[in-house]
């Protein structure tokens, strides 16, 4: 849903997800990492596996709410010393959930 509606805008994205075979998400995966691609969406599950040596922006949508699945997502970005960026978005009614972990 997320890549439709960033389409609607111009924005070129694919997705990775566990309905996509995984001869798919190794080719959008490695279109992503070669620059062909410039917005990679992957569900929670998708994102674990993701290995992007120059990550340098993460964007949380649709935030986990267990602190070691939200560390794990910021954690892509910046590696190995160099600098990283995460944004998350939070809404108004989740905002108090999130807080409590």
């Amino acid at each position: 849903k997320l890549v439709a509606q960033l389409e609607k805008r111009g924005i070129q994205a694919n997705a990775i997800h566990g309905d996509k075979s995984q001869a798919m998400r190794e080719k959008i995966l490695a279109d992503f990492k070669a620059g062909r691609l410039k917005y990679l969406v992957a569900t929670g599950v998708a994102a674990r596996g993701i290995d992007i040596g120059e990550l340098t922006r993460v964007v949380n949508y649709d935030l986990p709410f267990k602190p070691e699945d939200y560390i794990h997502r910021i954690g892509s970005t910046g590696r190995a010393g160099a600098a990283g960026e995460a944004v998350s978005f939070v809404a108004m009614g989740d905002f108090k959930k999130f807080m409590r972990h």
